[in-house]
């Protein structure tokens, strides 16, 4: 049995546990191999409750609470725990509670994580392209300055692995919808366009340029720039799952944020 691989950020602080998963070290089978988190594509969901509760504890948290993301830009408060998995329809989940975990579940999408530690409050966004169009990430920053006091300089901030621009081609549609962002695209946020007017595109780097906008220190995010469509053996994609002929049928990682409870609070 494989065992369970996290990847970690330098940049969120003390006060936090938090993980961005990979594929190793669950019971999912097929195009689900092995730790898939998500059960919206097809898989047993008794598997994905087992890898759900595998991941919960290793990191030492008591639930792990998502959002039924619908790439949007609905920001969920989860005051604690759910009856079942999900807080609710949105995109990024936020909460100064510790014990549960905040998750956004990706697979090719951009998974962002942020940390107040002076106001003790923590965010797990995703940030698809649809949704980047729309700033989640600034979006998520002032709902937790409206509901927690978080001021952007004092966050902490990690992107995970997402799909790299050099295997993520967008028609010239999508391009606009950044031009209409950015203004003029540079090369870092995308590739030479082709025949058709699309092109590679960086979705994680316009996040970054979005943290930075939003007011968070550049010396206070920190990036994972493994390739989720490249990396097969690590990440699952949904690019790369309508490339090999199963569309609609891959597993996701997740970008999992906790405060760590208090010492002396039990559980």
């Amino acid at each position: 049995m494989s065992r369970l691989e996290f990847l970690f950020a330098d940049s969120l602080g003390e006060g936090i546990v938090h993980a961005f998963t990979t594929r190793s070290g669950g019971v999912s089978e097929g195009p689900y191999a092995s730790l898939n988190l998500t059960w919206s594509r097809g898989d047993d969901k008794d598997h994905v409750s087992e890898n759900r509760a595998r991941v919960a504890r290793a990191l030492g948290v008591t639930r792990l609470v998502f959002a039924n993301q619908v790439h949007a830009d609905t920001v969920l408060k989860a005051d604690g725990p759910p009856e079942g998995w999900s807080v609710g329809e949105g995109d990024a989940l936020i909460t100064n509670q510790s014990g549960f975990a905040l998750c956004t579940q990706v697979a090719d999408c951009v998974p962002v994580l942020l940390h107040d530690p002076v106001n003790h409050a923590i965010a797990a966004i995703h940030s698809g392209w649809r949704s980047t169009v729309k700033n989640i990430t600034a979006r998520t920053i002032e709902a937790m300055g409206e509901v927690y006091g978080s001021r952007a300089e004092n966050l902490r901030a990690a992107i995970g692995p997402a799909i790299s621009k050099a295997n993520y081609r967008v028609g010239p549609e999508v391009l606009e919808a950044f031009e209409g962002l950015f203004g003029t695209l540079d090369e870092p946020l995308i590739g030479p366009k082709d025949a058709e007017g699309g092109a590679g595109l960086d979705v994680a780097e316009a996040v970054y340029r979005q943290l930075l906008s939003a007011g968070v220190a550049q010396d206070r995010i920190s990036r994972i720039r493994a390739c989720t469509f490249a990396d097969e053996d690590r990440f699952f994609s949904s690019r790369r799952a309508a490339r090999d002929g199963h569309a609609g049928q891959f597993g996701g990682q997740c970008g999992i944020i906790a405060l760590k409870q208090p010492a002396g609070s039990g559980g």
